[in-house]
């Protein structure tokens, strides 16, 4: 068992959904199911701190739902996500806490919690009053841009205004950091020579923008003594800075993800760059070596996995209901056949579902759906060529149909995370369990607030616990997880380890790679506001 003290070899109990106790050996009780994690490490659920699911930017939207998106987590051994609660225009934080937890508390099968992403400011008066809510909702954290314009984009004034009214209350304040006028400069430049294909994602975005950004971050939260969370470090040199700034006294913390580790910039040369299409890009190989070293000697602070389900159909710029081949077929069909068709298939948003979730989608039972699925290929089957046609219209193996510019940013990593980290992290050498730990549990839950309740075994502590075998080798295929992008730039990789149980409050939401747990099941998870004295 990996904790805060050591690991160790024993048993753990679990009463009323939390921790009770760390022994040695414990005697079962009358009544007491047993799970067996002989041979395997037993860890801390991960708190995952930078998740999109059920992302909606204003441009794009993810079709998964909290449903998915905390089945595929509690599949990956991830206890508690941390995700955003946007703030659009007109609204204000309240509103913005408001409208998410509805979206996520009827659905979610783990536990959650929020920060907020801020977009169109008031004036100073309310500003700071915001911050007073947030820490008041249990959301103490707060996230700002310095790129994507103009729905998320914040001038340096802007985003010195928001780190002294959070710093003030000790929200924390996370930062997608690159230089909006190199970004957009270098995008200009290929789009005027006509490369505009994925091959060129990764030049739009180079890695100068991002240390540039992180070192004016810095120079800003130091100014308005804000405690700064830099997300998703794509670039050893920003990591180094951040750790340079903890070192003379700064609060400062660096975030990296798997994919800055285990992938690099070759992918968008291959045959599949759409898999690699993401903000910040992938790098050059020598970086994710250089980005080890730092997680290794304890400068990355933390590790998220920035997962979003952005399937294929949307990657690729396919849209079939456009289809007039498309509406031809349905056109066959009767009206709930139709929609079944549309939801079963995936027509509409890339889902392809199974009965019972097209059962769900329709309220109906899933014997319905499976009559209505004989009716309708029996009437398909029948009609020259149209069985073919849908699966043509929904087949994205082509050449994606849109330029970088206009291809949703972000992949799927929720339930590839643990044993990508097993593997090229401790299997490899570069880090030990306790480290791991640390690094996807641990430290996330002390920055937002969260520990000791989650992010450790401890008594007292949500039961929230992984039973990860690290001796089991599997390979990742997109068919075998539980997200709905329909792939996983992944494939084909061979992993060392795999969760065994997965607990959430002393539920089992995950047993040998399947999902056991049940919508509902998740709460919201409170943060407590930045306390410096946790940290000293």
């Amino acid at each position: 068992m990996v904790t805060p003290f050591g690991e160790i070899a024993g048993d753990l109990r679990i009463v009323d959904e939390r921790i009770h106790s760390i022994g040695v050996r414990f005697d079962p009780e009358p009544g007491e199911e047993v799970l067996d994690a002989a041979g395997c490490v037993v860890l801390p659920g991960l708190v995952d701190p930078h998740t999109h699911i059920q992302l909606d930017t204003g441009i794009y939207k993810t079709p998964d739902d909290w449903a998915v998106g905390t089945r595929t987590a509690a599949c990956g051994g991830v206890t508690t996500v941390i995700d955003f609660a946007t703030q659009f225009p007109g609204q204000n934080v309240r509103e913005a806490v408001t409208n998410r937890l509805a979206e996520a508390q009827d659905l979610a099968k783990i536990d959650f919690s929020f920060h907020v992403m801020l977009t169109e400011l008031p004036d100073d008066d309310e500003l700071d009053a915001w911050m007073a809510d947030l820490v008041e909702l249990g959301t103490p954290s707060a996230k700002v841009y310095t790129t994507y314009r103009p729905n998320y984009y914040q001038d340096d004034d802007s985003l010195l205004r928001v780190l002294r009214a959070a710093g003030r209350r000790g929200v924390v304040v996370m930062v997608h950091a690159e230089n909006d006028a190199l970004v957009s400069a270098a995008t200009a430049r290929l789009v005027a020579t006509g490369k505009i294909s994925l091959a060129y994602h990764g030049m739009a975005r180079p890695a100068l923008a991002e240390v540039e950004a992180v070192q004016r971050m810095l120079l800003l939260a130091r100014e308005a003594n804000c405690p700064l969370y830099v997300v998703h470090n794509s670039v050893a040199r920003s990591s180094e800075l951040i750790h340079a700034a903890r070192q003379a006294g700064q609060i400062a913390w660096s975030e990296t993800c798997p994919q800055y580790l285990t992938l690099d910039e070759r992918i968008y040369a291959g045959e599949h760059p759409e898999w690699g299409i993401m903000q910040p890009p992938l790098r050059h190989p020598t970086e994710a070596e250089r980005l080890w070293d730092l997680v290794a000697s304890g400068a990355v602070n933390s590790i998220g996995t920035d997962h979003c389900d952005y399937t294929l159909l949307q990657k690729h710029g396919l849209d079939p209901l456009e289809s007039q081949a498309v509406q031809d077929v349905l056109a066959k069909l009767p009206e709930e056949e139709r929609e079944m068709v549309v939801l079963r298939a995936g027509l509409r948003d890339g889902w392809q579902r199974e009965w019972r979730e097209v059962a769900l989608a329709m309220g109906t039972s899933r014997d319905a759906i499976r009559r209505l699925e004989n009716d309708a290929v029996r009437r398909l089957q029948e009609a020259n060529g149209a069985l073919t046609t849908l699966h043509d219209a929904v087949a994205a193996n082509g050449q994606p149909r849109l330029p970088f510019t206009q291809t949703p940013g972000g992949i799927p990593g929720l339930e590839t995370m643990l044993p990508l980290l097993a593997t090229d992290g401790v299997a490899a050498g570069r880090i030990t369990w306790s480290r791991l730990a640390e690094l996807t549990s641990t430290n996330p839950a002390r920055v937002f607030g969260l520990y000791p309740r989650k992010g450790a075994l401890l008594p007292g502590s949500d039961a929230d616990v992984v039973v990860f075998d690290p001796s089991a080798e599997t390979t990742i295929k997109a068919v075998n997880l539980h997200n709905i992008a329909g792939y996983t730039p992944y494939e084909g990789r061979r992993v060392r380890g795999r969760v065994r149980f997965t607990l959430s409050r002393g539920l089992v939401v995950s047993k040998a790679g399947e999902f056991t747990g049940h919508r509902g099941w998740g709460r919201l998870v409170e943060g407590r506001p930045f306390n410096a004295a946790h940290w000293r």
